[in-house]
């Protein structure tokens, strides 16, 4: 039987998947930053509206330096990267950059002795990632080129954030929960992203933004970040960044078959063969 936290993060992987061709459609109407700063502003209002009812925990003082760099490495330096290589990139690229994240969790948990990885754990997130190659075989998968080089970039910058902010969430989230961690370090992270799409919110043409935009703006806001990043952060607590981390790796399947529906890109036997090669990984990696 799927134990509830692997159905928590199964449900995860299919909303950050399907936010990829979400947020390429977006991104036509609503400038980057813009679309930065008004999803997570929201998530943040949410988080604290919801955390307020929650009674948490007081937050040690020396904890809190280490709270706002985590905020800001997770938040604000690796939204600003993962946005504007998005929009420099293909969907496809974006997603097989980031499942990258498994193995830069792994090492730097070995290095830093914050958790350990099986050989068993090991071999699936490579066998993942391998697959991964399979499922983007297509002719408007993975394209690396001088036209995305800027986008792969920036993308694999918030790799690395992302990977950093999963494994030194690890020590704070022994005492405290999910829901405080996921609100402190996002309400750390936002007023730097709004400061930087001030510009963009001054321009942007508001009139021109559809319904479809403002429905793709509330849903990337609920889904992928508030419940997203705590859902997250409950698994790096209950089995450590690494297990967590090789989710990942089911992103680009999900998002496979959502920029087919979105985006009218093309499935063949080549990804099912990846995407079989993916799910043995992350099963073997996840036991």
């Amino acid at each position: 039987m799927l134990r509830r936290a692997d159905a928590a993060m199964l449900a995860m992987v299919v909303v950050w998947g399907v936010n990829f061709p979400i947020v390429k459609i977006t991104l036509r109407e609503i400038s980057p930053m813009v679309f930065n700063a008004l999803r997570f502003g929201g998530a943040t209002v949410l988080l604290l509206a919801v955390g307020a009812r929650g009674g948490n925990q007081p937050v040690p003082r020396a904890a809190w330096p280490g709270i706002i760099a985590l905020g800001l490495l997770g938040n604000a330096v690796y939204q600003i990267a993962f946005i504007h290589g998005l929009v420099r990139t293909t969907a496809d690229n974006s997603s097989l950059i980031l499942a990258m994240v498994p193995l830069f969790v792994a090492i730097l948990s070995v290095a830093l002795r914050i958790d350990r990885v099986s050989p068993r754990t090991w071999i699936g997130i490579v066998l993942a990632f391998c697959g991964l190659f399979l499922l983007v075989a297509n002719p408007t998968g993975l394209h690396l080129s001088r036209v995305t080089l800027a986008g792969d970039g920036l993308t694999l910058v918030s790799a690395l954030c992302w990977a950093a902010y999963t494994v030194f969430s690890r020590p704070f989230l022994r005492t405290m929960s999910p829901l405080q961690l996921t609100t402190l370090t996002m309400a750390a992270g936002t007023p730097v992203l709004i400061l930087a799409a001030l510009p963009e919110l001054v321009q942007q043409p508001w009139a021109e933004v559809g319904w479809t935009s403002w429905a793709a703006v509330a849903f990337s806001t609920l889904f992928p970040l508030a419940i997203g990043y705590t859902i997250w952060s409950a698994s790096v607590q209950a089995v450590g960044g690494p297990r967590t981390a090789v989710y990942s790796n089911l992103i680009p399947m999900v998002t496979a078959f959502a920029s087919w529906v979105l985006l009218g890109e093309t499935l063949g036997l080549l990804q099912a063969a990846g995407a079989a090669i993916v799910l043995a990984g992350v099963s073997l990696a996840r036991a």
